[in-house]
C-alpha cells in the first residue's frame, strides 16, 4: 500500500494540526512536530540556552529567558535576528517575536516552541505563525519550511547523536 498523497490549492493553508485547513486564510503557518529521543529538560535547554542554540542553530545567541526580555541570533556571514520573547514559561515553552533583517516593513511573524514528555523522550511542536498569502511573503514563507526543517533535523542530530549537521556549503 503506498503513502497517501494529499492535493490541495495553494490558496489553502498549510498542515495545521495535523490536517489541511479547507478554508482560504489571510495568514500561514508552519507545524513542526519533531520526536526526540532527550529528556524535556534537554530539549527545552537547547531550545533556551544561547551556548546550546550554537550548537545547532546559529553562530551566536543572546537570549532573556523571561516574558519581555529580549533575544538577538546571529549567524557567521549572515543576518542577525532580534526580537522579544513574548511567553515565557520554563521547562514547557518559550514564543517570540521574529522578523526579517531588511524586510521590516512587511511586520513581524511569531515562533512558538514548547516540549511535552512522550514515550521516553520529547515531543517539540514548533509553530511560526504570520505569514501574509501575497508579496513577498510567499518566498519568505516557503523558505521558511525549508529552514526550519533543516534546522530541527539538526537539533535532532545534536541531542541524539551529539552531530552538527550544518556545513558552510548548505547555503
Amino acid at each position: 500500500m503506498g503513502a497517501r498523497q494529499f492535493s490541495h490549492p495553494t490558496s489553502f493553508s498549510a498542515l495545521i494540526d495535523g490536517h489541511f485547513a479547507m478554508t482560504p486564510r489571510k495568514t500561514r503557518r508552519i507545524c513542526l512536530p519533531i520526536f526526540i529521543h532527550s529528556s524535556p529538560k534537554q530539549v527545552f535547554d537547547a531550545i533556551t540556552r544561547p551556548e546550546v542554540l550554537t550548537r545547532w542553530f546559529m553562530d551566536h545567541a543572546t537570549l532573556s529567558p523571561r516574558k519581555g526580555g529580549s533575544y538577538s541570533f546571529t549567524w557567521k556571514g549572515g543576518p542577525t535576528h532580534t526580537g522579544k520573547i513574548t511567553e515565557f514559561v520554563r521547562g514547557k515553552r518559550i514564543a517570540f517575536t521574529w522578523q526579517w533583517p531588511g524586510l521590516e516593513s512587511l511586520g513581524v511573524t511569531k515562533l512558538k516552541l514548547s516540549v511535552e514528555p512522550k514515550d521516553g523522550g520529547t515531543v517539540l511542536r514548533f509553530t511560526h505563525s504570520g505569514f501574509s498569502t501575497r508579496g513577498a511573503w510567499v518566498d519568505l514563507y516557503e523558505g521558511a519550511i525549508r529552514g526550519w526543517t533543516y534546522f530541527m533535523m539538526n537539533l535532532k542530530s545534536v541531542l541524539e547523536n551529539d552531530h552538527d549537521l550544518r556545513s558552510p556549503y548548505d547555503w
